[in-house]
């Protein structure tokens, strides 16, 4: 299975002295995640030949495929999916993008800028919001942005499942660097009556959304957003092994990242799987080949309690890029 070429942002801490006391040491190194440094003696899932071979699912559906686990979803789960709408309710889940967004990621990673094409084309009307059928008129834009959801996908198509994490655990949001545990998956469908099934489109909410237009310490206008850039909720890597075994098609968030540990804390190192980056990426993504979708809005799904549905996807083909911005839709 060929892959597109992923770049996981990873995090090294430099050590200031070199002398430290016993005492503080030991302060440093006390178990603030007990998961996390449980996994650290684990082994990578990328290091661990699977039955598809060396890494992951790499082969399993031969060795140019460019889809990966939207693979496993065959025409009967689409049919099955699709028998969910009942109500012909539809959930637009994309969020509004805007020039600050991509800026929790690094500073490289311009916003969108959207350009009017003012050259006459679109101003012969002899007054504003006047229109001439018999005179050419028309409007026209550009579009710059930086491309960075998914890669060589067609369509994602299938069944979708809310787990509203938030709710379950009964804080909206769910509090800073909250490590949203595979315990805390199973008992939020168990709480929801909804079943994970192989093949299954996950969305985690974790409330974290709406925190990005809330005011300062002062009550002013953040225009920094600082309280969003905080550590954010999200799911940790003890789910991975769940996920693998579920065939889990696609995991999408409400949060930067879907999983737990960004943005980084500065003072500590991420340490699960020895790995100081974003574990659940690097496995999903390049391992498995499967899907991360971030920062959706499931405000409206969670209200409904809308936890089982018809997922439906269908982005730009950009031939060459890396993605771009999708709008899913869930439908009842």
């Amino acid at each position: 299975m060929k892959h597109t070429s992923v770049l996981i942002p990873g995090f090294v801490a430099v050590a200031a002295g070199l002398f430290l006391s016993i005492s503080a040491a030991n302060a440093q190194q006390a178990p603030r995640y007990p998961l996390d440094d449980k996994l650290a003696s684990e082994p990578a899932p990328w290091t661990v030949p699977g039955k598809w071979g060396k890494h992951g699912n790499w082969g399993r559906w031969g060795e140019d495929d460019k889809r990966g686990m939207l693979n496993y979803i065959t025409p009967e789960m689409v049919a099955k999916a699709a028998a969910l709408v009942k109500k012909g309710k539809v959930y637009a889940l994309g969020e509004e993008l805007t020039n600050d967004v991509p800026r929790v990621i690094t500073p490289a990673r311009v916003g969108i800028q959207s350009i009017l094409e003012n050259d006459g084309y679109d101003r012969v009307a002899a007054k504003s919001g006047e229109f001439d059928a018999k005179r050419f008129q028309g409007a026209a834009s550009f579009t710059f942005m930086h491309n960075h959801t998914g890669a060589s996908v067609i369509q994602m198509v299938g069944r979708g499942v809310l787990l509203d994490v938030a709710a379950y655990k009964g804080t909206d949001p769910l509090p800073v660097d909250y490590w949203i545990t595979l315990e805390d998956l199973q008992n939020t469908a168990k709480a929801q009556n909804v079943e994970i099934r192989k093949g299954d489109i996950l969305l985690v909410r974790t409330g974290w959304r709406k925190t990005w237009g809330e005011p300062d310490a002062a009550g002013r206008l953040d225009a920094a957003h600082t309280k969003w850039h905080q550590p954010q909720p999200g799911v940790g890597p003890d789910s991975l092994k769940f996920l693998n075994e579920m065939e889990i098609v696609a995991i999408c968030s409400d949060n930067a990242a879907v999983e737990w540990g960004f943005p980084a804390k500065a003072d500590y190192n991420r340490r699960a799987f020895g790995f100081l980056g974003l574990p659940l990426h690097l496995d999903f993504i390049w391992n498995r080949g499967a899907y991360i979708i971030e920062i959706l809005n499931l405000d409206e799904l969670a209200k409904d309690k809308a936890y089982e549905f018809f997922f439906t996807l269908g982005p730009l083909l950009l031939k060459g890029g890396i993605g771009v911005p999708v709008n899913p839709l869930a439908i009842l």
